[in-house]
């Protein structure tokens, strides 16, 4: 399976080795998110989506949420998205 943050990480040999090992998450025009590392989703609804990453918490707002891939720990959203937070 293709993995585009393995990818990268083995084009890049200049960063320490633990800058990429917590998640990583790539919103792409605002109106997709592609997150990978997350460890389980708490909340979600049409507006709004919490998950569990390593350390902490992520919070997506937004509109008309649509989860279009939900895998053990990648997960590709659509909808309109307003604000990200990480707490």
């Amino acid at each position: 399976m293709f993995n585009f943050f393995d990818e990268i990480k083995d084009k890049i040999n200049n960063f320490d080795s633990n800058f990429f090992n917590e998640f990583n998450i790539v919103n792409i025009s605002g109106k997709f998110l592609y997150v990978e590392g997350h460890c389980g989703i708490t909340i979600i609804n049409d507006n709004y989506l919490a998950f569990k990453i390593k350390g902490g918490r992520f919070i997506v707002e937004g509109k008309n949420f649509i989860i279009k891939e939900l895998t053990e720990n990648t997960l590709l959203l659509q909808g309109f998205i307003i604000k990200m937070e990480k707490f």
